[in-house]
């Protein structure tokens, strides 16, 4: 780790827009140990890469040594940590405004373990390697049925229509796979089973490759079945210390349920929403299924 670099054993959570990525990155933020913007980056990313029409959000060139010290310090001044004292018995009470937010410059000290998720990321792990060089790497996936589905419904609310039939193509939404623009005539369900495809298959590959033993898999479904078990797998694969608040997150973690645009997660939900549509596109989701489900 550069003596330059304000971050050491950072976390990156990879995964698709509607995976349950919103859920863990709240959770890991809550961590006392870890600092977190509490919201995605997609700015600071887009200052050096915009978007490309042929790349979408890709990134496929080395970082210059400028280009990774101005990431890096822009994370760094926008980084907080508004739980530092929440396992201080006789600090834990005082609301964030009143003492944490105020006096953080007097704890923020370099280096600083920070937690990042922006979805976008699924096509920056090359990127990320090289401004976060010892960061333990997050995999987290849930079954394309499910992620297509919220995808579609997220869609139609940011387009403000009620059903598929009425959605048409104005303006893209959530991550960019390479090749997003040659997709805009596109059903509804082909553009977000495209999405989740794309995203996870270069996430996967690009991490296998580039940081093979840093990188741990996870699945949606298993964090929220036993969470406090694969909390504390997650903990220790982290090395974040043992944390009496951050159990208490975990265990509140079922009235934690984060979603923007669209209803209230259930299991199966795909099925009495866009049951039709996704049968449609089930040849192009169930490679990808098998691959990190097995069936």
């Amino acid at each position: 780790m550069s003596k330059k670099n304000p971050f050491t054993k950072s976390i990156i959570i990879i995964g698709c827009n509607r995976s349950g990525t919103t859920l863990l990155f709240r959770n890991l933020s809550s961590h006392p140990a870890c600092y977190s913007l509490y919201i995605e980056s997609q700015d600071i990313f887009y200052k050096h890469y915009p978007v490309n029409d042929a790349r979408g959000d890709k990134v496929t060139d080395t970082p210059s040594p400028g280009v990774i010290s101005d990431i890096t310090a822009c994370f760094y001044k926008k980084t907080k940590n508004y739980e530092y004292f929440k396992d201080i018995a006789i600090l834990k009470h005082i609301p964030k405004k009143i003492l944490q937010r105020p006096v953080c410059s007097l704890y923020k000290k370099r280096p600083l373990r920070l937690v990042e998720k922006t979805p976008a990321n699924c096509f920056r792990v090359p990127l990320l390697v090289k401004l976060f060089p010892d960061a333990k790497f997050i995999f987290l996936v849930r079954r394309g049925e499910d992620v297509v589905s919220s995808l579609m419904e997220g869609w139609k609310n940011w387009s403000k229509v009620e059903d598929s039939k009425s959605w048409s193509y104005t303006k893209w939404h959530y991550l960019l796979p390479p090749g997003w623009s040659q997709m805009k005539g596109k059903t509804l369900q082909e553009i977000c089973a495209f999405q989740w495809v794309e995203s996870n298959l270069t996430a996967y590959n690009d991490l296998n490759k580039y940081c093979k033993n840093k990188f741990i898999l996870l699945r949606h479904e298993d964090m929220i079945n036993n969470p406090q078990k694969r909390y504390e797998q997650l903990r220790q694969y982290c090395q974040l210390p043992a944390s009496a608040f951050f159990n208490s997150i975990i265990s509140r973690i079922k009235n934690r349920i984060f979603t923007t645009g669209g209803s209230k997660p259930r299991a199966e939900k795909w099925r009495d929403l866009h049951f039709k549509e996704i049968e449609s596109v089930k040849h192009i989701i169930e490679p990808v299924n098998k691959k990190f489900y097995g069936d």
